[in-house]
Formats: C-alpha cells, structure tokens, sequence
C-alpha cells in the first residue's frame, strides 16, 4: 500500500486562488534576487495548497492511477514518486512536488535562474505505512494507517525538514481521516528568517463518492529579510465537498484569512478581513454558483483604507459547456504564452458558448462595493439570457436581442471630480449622459433589452453583432 497525493479544489476555488496569485506573483517577482526568500514562499504555497489534500488514497496495486487522479484535479501541480518499498506489514514511500505550470511555476524557474541550482523548489513527503486490518497496533479495523513528514529543497539537493506530520487512517470502506499538525518552528537561512506558529488541519475524504472535507487553521507565520517583512495572522477553512458527474467539486468553501502585512523599504501594506465563501450546486443538468468576497481594510500607500465587498452568483447554466469553456480557459493561462493562448481560444470554444448563450442562464452581481476614504462606490448588475431551442442555428444578434440587463452604479462626488481631473474621458461621460447628478453622487441606472439601453432614462442604441 502506498500513499498518492490529492487536491480538492473545485471551480471556485480553482478561480479565487488563481486570481489571488496574480499580485502575490508580482510581489514575488521583485525578490527573486534575494537568497531563499522566494523558495520559503514558493514551498509555503505548496505546502498549503497541497498539504490539505493529502488524504492517503491508500491502496495496493493502484499508486500511479492515484497520482495521475491527483495530478488531473490540480495540473499546476507534479507528483513524483522517487521511491516506494512495499513490505508485509510496513511500506515506505517518498514523494516529490512541484508546480508545473501557472505563476508559481514561473516564480520558482526565476529563481532557479538566479540561483543557478540545478532543480526547481519542491516539497518532499516522506511516509511511512502500516497495513490492515488493525494498523498501527490498533484495535479499530482499517486498511492503513499513515504518518507522513514534509522537507523543504529549494533546489541544491539539501533539504531541510518542517517540524511536524501528517497522520491518515483509512477505513475498511476506503473512507480516510487525515489530521496535518505542523509545530512552531523556524527557520532561517542565507539571512532569510521563516517562523510559522503552526498548523492543525483536518481532512475526511471518501475515493468512492470523490466527498472531501476539510477544516482547520493555520496560525500566523511571518518572513522576514534585510529590507522586506511579510506576515498573515492566520488562516482557517471549512470545505465540504464532492465530486459531479461533470468532473467538477459541488458544495461549500469558507476561507478567512487575518491580517496581511507587507513592508519593504519602508513601505507599508496592509490587508485585513479577508473571506472567500463560494457554493456551487448541481440540478439535473444546469451548475448553480455563488461566491461573496470580503475585505474589511487594505491599507494602500497615497491612497488611504480600502473595503471590498462583492456577491456574485450564477443561476442554470448548461453544466457541460461552462465545463468545457472553463477547461480551456484553464489550460489556456497555463500556456507557454497565457495572454496569446486567451487570445486565441474562441475558436476552440466557440461551439460550446453557443449551446451555453442557447440553453439559457441568469447572472448577478448583487453586491460589488468598493469603499475609499472619499465614499463608497456601489454597483449591482443583472443580466438574464433566456432558454432557446439549441437545435436552431445560433448567432450572437439573437442572443443580444433577447437578452435582458440592468446596472445601477453610485459614484461618490469626490472620487468623480478626482477621476475627472485625472482622466478627459470620465470627465466626459456626464456630458453624454452617461452619468448624473445625484445629491452630491453621480449615478447610472440602466437597462437593456431589445438590443436597445435606456440609460438614466434616455434611449441608446448598441449596433447588433453580425
């Protein structure tokens, strides 16, 4: 028996995290000089995003059928098994991970580049494994009971161990149980100084159903190096999830995340209150979704405090194309070239936007509220393509005929009159009507349908699609 390594991200999770590695990407990018500061972030954010999904799909004869299902729910990522030795009672593996593709595997080349060490970081997982059917000494049947530890290689071949283990036990039934417990520890090297507080994550999972849980917290950790100092106050998680007919992860993720400092130069940033919670359902045929983000505070130098809030949702989509779409979407950012390979997809999606924009669906941003020092800047939009008969030929003049819309923005006067001082063209659009006075806001109230806005109650014609 041996250990195979899993991710549980579903589509929305998927989008959030790679959204969120944009900036953390760009931050990185600027100390890709400074000796192992990019491989403690680098291996952090392999560690959490791997780490969780470590559930110890234990079986005999199976291992690269489980790596290859690992590898498939989360292609940024490499497993690699570099050794396995199956005993009668006991077996002993290692396991090496790496991002393949996406910015963190562009972060982690930039540092091999600069470092001139002749491999990529990586995570290293070493397990030991005692079969059934009372493992590990046990009085309670199972097929295996696991103990895995984490090393850190930032690519020179010398790794250096984390303090702490992740402990999996599976079921008669092949249901697991994982607990990850990482220990207060730090580290410091090459004048690059990691310090975690620690870690307790629990994670269930059943192969069978492909239902995977998790909960638990990280507590804070902090990095710090001559001029820069970066420190998260902790993060918690509570997911429960299971795997569609379409391939795809249903049910709930809520991840908060504390306070966020970054300081180099003497340069301050600050985020605050973060919270992801996405929901996503299937009924019959159509996926159903929805994901609210908040930010209490982000402090930007010359700016000032800013809040975020924004709810989102997706009503009866066709599950099978917005699948599809999201696919390519997917393998297109992790590209060679991400931006020309976007650029480029309509063709390979095209058949499948066209059964999506047919079978019909209803968008809602409910919520998107951007709070400044000036004001709050709101906005809510609908937008609802009705059902028709996919079996009709399709064009993009009926799609936006029948479809319906409407947007409502609320623009603080102080942050217009910046914007307008700033910029010709927004100054512009209270000459065209586009905005309004309100009290001391400007505002848009407008509706589509029939091809035709109506725009603070005045008509503008949009030319149709050929």
């Amino acid at each position: 028996m041996v250990v195979a390594l899993s991710l549980y991200f579903h589509t929305e999770t998927d989008f959030l995290v790679r959204r969120a590695s944009i900036p953390f990407a760009s931050l990185c990018r600027g100390f890709a000089m400074k000796k192992w500061l990019v491989v403690v972030l680098v291996v952090l954010a392999l560690l959490l995003l791997v780490a969780p999904g470590i559930v110890g799909r234990l079986a005999e004869n199976n291992i690269e059928q489980n790596i290859e299902w690992a590898e498939r729910d989360s292609p940024a990522v490499n497993i690699e098994t570099e050794r396995f030795e199956r005993g009668w009672f006991t077996s002993e593996g290692r396991h090496r991970i790496v991002f393949d593709q996406g910015k963190f595997r562009e972060i982690a080349e930039d540092y091999r580049e600069a470092t001139g060490n002749a491999a990529l970081p990586s995570l290293i997982i070493d397990t030991r494994l005692e079969h059934g059917p009372l493992p590990g000494g046990s009085f309670s049947p199972g097929l295996a009971s696991s103990v895995s530890t984490f090393m850190i290689d930032e690519g020179d071949g010398q790794p250096i161990e984390i303090n702490g283990e992740l402990q999996t036990r599976v079921g008669l039934g092949g249901t697991s149980h994982s607990r990850l417990l990482l220990e207060e520890d730090s580290i410091t090297r090459d004048g690059v100084s990691f310090e975690w507080a620690g870690t307790d994550l629990t994670i269930e999972s059943n192969p069978s159903t492909g239902a995977v849980s998790a909960t638990g917290e990280m507590q804070p950790w902090r990095i710090t190096a001559e001029d820069f100092d970066m420190g998260i106050d902790g993060i918690t998680i509570d997911a429960d999830q299971v795997r569609s007919d379409y391939g795809f992860n249903v049910g709930t993720i809520d991840v908060a995340i504390g306070e966020i400092t970054i300081e180099e130069e003497g340069v301050a940033f600050s985020m605050a209150g973060m919270r992801i919670v996405a929901d996503t359902a299937v009924d019959g045929d159509r996926v159903n979704a929805r994901s609210d983000f908040e930010l209490d505070a982000m402090t930007v130098p010359a700016v000032g405090t800013v809040d975020f809030d924004m709810k989102f949702a997706l009503t009866g989509a066709d599950a099978a194309s917005a699948v599809a779409i999201g696919t390519a979407i997917q393998d297109a950012q992790g590209a060679v070239d991400p931006e020309a390979a976007l650029a480029g997809i309509y063709p390979e999606i095209e058949d499948d936007l066209a059964v999506l924009f047919q079978r019909g669906f209803s968008m809602q941003l409910e919520t998107l509220d951007i709070s400044l020092p000036q004001g709050v800047i709101s906005s809510q939009l609908e937008i609802d393509v009705p059902e028709t008969d996919v079996d009709a030929p399709f064009d993009w003049s009926s799609v936006m005929l029948r479809s319906t819309g409407k947007i409502d923005i609320r623009i603080p006067g102080p942050i217009y009159e910046l914007a307008a001082m700033m910029n010709e063209q927004a100054g512009a659009l209270v000459a065209m009507g586009i905005l309004v006075q309100d009290g001391d806001d400007y505002v848009m109230n407008a509706e589509y349908a029939q091809g035709l806005f109506n725009v603070n109650g005045a008509p503008m014609p949009i030319p149709m699609p050929q």
